[in-house]
């Protein structure tokens, strides 16, 4: 690597670590501390976990009851069979902006109470408490207490001439050392305008002269324009998947996570597979454990064998490093750990797929932005399933077996083949990364060749055999046989493929029809009709062997790559010829979509709004069909650009608020 292309990439981490530095501090640090209790017997309160919580804003249940699932000490308060009673006490102080008189108000389930300079306010339904305060600092106590149901818990206030809101973080401190630090945000701002300075004097610079420091930095970062963009989306791609990746989805909103943690804990601690089953008739009754654990019921059996043990592996591996002493102390924020790693890796793989179905430069970024930022997929990758780990089986299968790939074809076949036979350790829908990697192989003619990677893969399917005959292969049948009850049962499943799901809620459903949308209109394209092999493959597969219930959100993880790199030709076509049917179905698909979620309910259904969407998606285009004048294209190039920018935005500022908006969504239909 030359030394301007190593200057590029180390001004590249420099920019990340400002970037996370301004974001961190322009994030604040105000709060108040929490302690969370539960009631023991007798009316005895035992604390469970501490924590600053930046305002006390708790519309759904999911951040309150996560300070105790997540940190239960099993040795300490014994076993959870249900939810607890619990308490939660807040404590710190209250800087209040100017002397007026304040309104305060609580929306809880549960009792709660408030004091401020340790006088009493009362608290009533649906009602508003007026209290004089002076302008500083004030002690504020808060306790809620719930017994039963589901949390619910919104301090807020309303200043003098100013609407009720919950109270925002910058007039919380848990103490008076936090208070009088309240400068983070303007040294924030500070940096963020240093930053932008200091890049438009070195862009300047550069221009100038190419010999000195700033010249050879320009040169590098333009000799390195695509992989940092690359990177670039990656960084964006980790914060949005890290952004409360605990609690959205939900915990139990598909207790299989829990199978595959389970299970790998359990290899990993007593080589044997044991996790919860959906088939537990097919399970000898002194080989199953029943039990309710925070109130849901799970039936535990060994050995298991729902489902096969590649991907549990290093999920039981992240739960024993972060401290499970026992199969029940997985968490979500560690298990869950390992579908975000995965999913960062699938997109330096989607990158080079891309480029391998040959997509241009930027068609191939606008895909791993598309990946990056869109909502549905982001909440799929989060999900502890197997089908996270296939994801990248599949595309690195179809990368070994691309023509004129280096090492020869010999070596891809056999590439293949190994991540064929990895593929049905990770999930029985591993048939279809060995279905697609033959026919791709028998499509370039390589009839040996293909002969060579299923039969490597036929090899890895009766070592699997072999594993479970090393337990009780009799039992295997029985759960085989239990599977297979419950597929091939409807058509409807081909239809459930095309609604967006994360688990079994309808979410993005414009955005995820416009990736199917985008990927029909690239396979018209001539010579990329092969990204459609696979997803026709996969799809059929899953639609031919899904449960009767329901074609799960997860199910489709291994789809989105190929979507995405539809989307990104897409993209890259919209942009350059910036037409009207182009853009207009982007618009009213994936941008309406995006715009719904990420604005506030009022304004989303309001009629202005409405007027000026469909103004910005239809008029910049109108004048090209009657003229096609240099202004005209202009103005339609730029129209295209601000629904890619309002759709990149969007689904970033969804993601912000993504727990309470996913909270609020219409249940599975």
């Amino acid at each position: 690597m030359s030394s301007t292309r190593r200057l590029a990439w180390a001004a590249g981490a420099v920019a990340s670590a400002w970037l996370l530095l301004v974001g961190s501090l322009l994030q604040g640090r105000g709060g108040l501390e929490g302690t969370y209790s539960f009631v023991g017997a007798g009316g005895q309160e035992v604390e469970v976990s501490r924590r600053l919580d930046p305002r006390l804003d708790f519309p759904v249940p999911q951040r309150l009851d996560a300070a105790y699932i997540f940190h239960w000490d099993y040795q300490k308060f014994g076993f959870p069979s249900a939810m607890p009673p619990y308490v939660v006490r807040w404590r710190g102080l209250l800087s209040v902006p100017e002397t007026g008189t304040y309104g305060f108000s609580v929306d809880a389930q549960g009792a709660a109470s408030l004091s401020i300079d340790g006088a009493s306010i009362e608290i009533r339904p649906d009602a508003t408490t007026d209290r004089p305060l002076s302008q500083g600092l004030h002690p504020i106590a808060v306790e809620y207490r719930l017994d039963s149901g589901d949390a619910r818990f919104v301090l807020s206030w309303q200043p003098p001439g100013r609407r009720q809101q919950p109270i925002p973080q910058d007039f919380l401190a848990p103490d008076r050392g936090h208070a009088s630090a309240s400068g983070g945000k303007t040294i924030g701002w500070g940096l963020l305008a240093a930053g932008v300075v200091a890049a438009v004097a070195l862009w300047r610079r550069g221009g100038r002269s190419r010999d000195g420091f700033a010249g050879r930095l320009l040169q590098g970062l333009q000799e390195e324009r695509p992989r940092l963009a690359l990177g670039a989306i990656v960084l964006l791609a980790a914060v949005l998947r890290f952004h409360d990746y605990a609690l959205v989805p939900f915990h139990h909103e598909t207790a299989d996570e829990y199978q595959h943690a389970w299970e790998g804990w359990h290899l990993l601690h007593t080589l044997q597979p044991a996790a919860w089953t959906t088939f537990p008739d097919a399970y000898p009754p002194d080989q199953a454990h029943d039990f309710r654990w925070f109130g849901d019921r799970y039936i535990v059996v060994r050995p298991y064998f729902d489902h096969p043990p590649l991907f549990s592996i290093p999920v039981g591996i992240v739960c024993s490093f972060a401290g499970a002493r026992s199969f029940l102390e997985c968490t979500l924020p560690a298990m869950r750990l390992v579908p975000i790693l995965l999913s960062l890796a699938g997109l330096l793989l989607l990158d080079r797929l891309a480029r391998a179905y040959g997509c241009s430069e930027r068609a191939t970024l606008l895909a791993a932005l598309v990946y990056a930022v869109v909502p549905v997929v982001i909440l799929g990758q989060r999900l502890v399933k197997a089908e996270s780990l296939l994801a990248l089986l599949f595309m690195g299968a179809l990368l070994a077996v691309r023509p004129n790939r280096p090492g020869g074809p010999a070596r891809g076949a056999v590439t293949a083949g190994i991540l064929g036979a990895l593929s049905l350790w990770t999930k029985a829908t591993g048939l279809g990364v060995v279905a697609v990697t033959a026919i791709a192989l028998l499509a370039q003619r390589r009839r040996r060749d293909a002969l060579v990677a299923t039969g490597i893969a036929g090899a890895g399917l009766l070592l699997y055999l072999g594993y479970a005959a090393a337990y009780d292969f009799g039992i295997f049948l029985e759960v085989m046989q239990g599977q297979a009850s419950s597929k091939w049962v409807s058509a409807e499943s081909f239809r459930d493929l095309l609604g967006g799901k994360a688990v079994v809620k309808w979410f993005g459903g414009g955005t995820y029809l416009w990736l199917w949308i985008a990927l029909a209109v690239a396979a018209l394209r001539r010579g990329r009709m092969t990204i459609l092999v696979p997803v026709a493959v996969y799809a059929t597969l899953l639609a031919l062997s899904a449960d009767h219930r329901v074609v799960y959100g997860w199910y489709r993880v291994p789809l989105y790559p190929f979507l995405c790199i539809a989307a990104g030709v897409y993209l890259d076509e919209m942009l350059q010829e910036s037409d009207l049917p182009r853009t207009f179905l982007f618009a009213m698909t994936a941008v309406v979509s995006a715009l719904l979620y990420a604005l506030p309910e009022a304004v989303g259904q309001s009629r202005p709004v409405l007027y000026l969407f469909a103004a910005a998606a239809l008029l910049p285009f109108l004048p090209r069909i009657v003229t096609e004048r240099p202004w005209a294209h202009r103005l339609a190039a730029g129209g295209a650009i601000v629904l890619l920018l309002l759709f990149v935005v969007a689904n970033v500022a969804t993601v912000g608020g993504l727990l309470e908006i996913y909270s609020r969504t219409r249940g599975t239909q």
